[in-house]
């Protein structure tokens, strides 16, 4: 009998926190505001004209990108610097093959739209083109947001501090839209994707409930409702074990230790290679 695991991360019936809950936290041990927790914001990203895919880390001191070539079926790796909207990036030679070319992408990003208006140099034959992404997965009115941060001591040797408590910032109108509640995570970062290229970015924390650590790689998830325009906690997604790398060229999600899951249309998970 044929069998698939199908993990939806569409449509959730949890209920929802609203921003009036708040974290309980005692007065030994109150909750306070954490200042340096690093937003990593995975941007998905297509040429105008459909030959490449970028996948972007940006606005970090290092950010670093993969750009897909989809005719030449081959990958580069990038990492450069940013300053303000300018991001300056060069080729990585991340093979001991003699065929590697230099190459530069550097251009000037616009934060709200997403849009990358680049130049993609070969540094060998001193050949430039240009070159416009633009999200790929496109939505019409999607939220701007910025989060604030909040924790309270760890009460484990292994870690000082835990995140327990975001607040979703609407940019538009600088309220609180949402306040995720319900864990206790890693304090230093947070991934800001789109888990199920729907175009809307979702909220990932490393989970440290339970005594667990970083390298468990255990994650909580909290998935963007276009709907209700709310985040939802996915505890289907909260089951997997494993660091999630999209590959948004071919929407899939890989989790490592060959846990590669194809998304489709409905937003659906279905196992790659699935047992028969």
């Amino acid at each position: 009998m044929n069998f698939k695991t199908l993990v939806s991360i569409a449509a959730l019936t949890l209920p929802l926190l609203s921003h009036a809950e708040v974290q309980n936290s005692s007065s030994a041990n109150p909750l306070k505001q954490l200042t340096n927790v690093r937003v990593s914001m995975q941007r998905m990203l297509k040429s105008s004209e459909g030959r490449y895919f970028l996948s972007l880390y940006a606005g970090i001191a290092k950010p670093h990108a993969v750009l897909t070539d989809l005719i030449e079926k081959k990958n580069i790796n990038f990492k450069g610097t940013q300053k303000a909207d300018q991001i300056v990036m060069d080729a990585v030679n991340d093979s001991t093959s003699d065929d590697f070319i230099p190459m530069q992408l550097s251009g000037s990003l616009n934060v709200n739209s997403g849009i990358f208006k680049s130049n993609l140099v070969n540094v060998q034959d001193k050949t430039s083109t240009a070159v416009q992404f633009e999200p790929a997965f496109k939505v019409a009115n999607k939220p701007l947001f910025t989060f604030k941060f909040y924790g309270v001591k760890a009460d484990t040797p292994a870690q000082e501090q835990l995140l327990t408590r975001v607040d979703v910032i609407n940019k538009t109108n600088n309220t609180v839209a949402q306040t995720l509640t319900g864990f206790s995570a890693y304090p230093n970062s947070i991934g800001y994707m789109d888990i199920n290229f729907d175009g809307y970015y979702d909220v990932i924390l490393s989970d440290l409930s339970q005594d667990r650590k970083v390298q468990d790689k255990r994650y909580v998830y909290w998935m963007y409702n276009p709907k209700t325009n709310q985040y939802q906690r996915s505890p289907q997604l909260d089951k997997i074990v494993g660091l999630p790398k999209l590959h948004g060229e071919t929407k899939q999600i890989d989790f490592g230790e060959g846990q590669v899951y194809q998304v489709d249309n409905k937003g659906l998970l279905h196992p790659v290679n699935a047992p028969e």
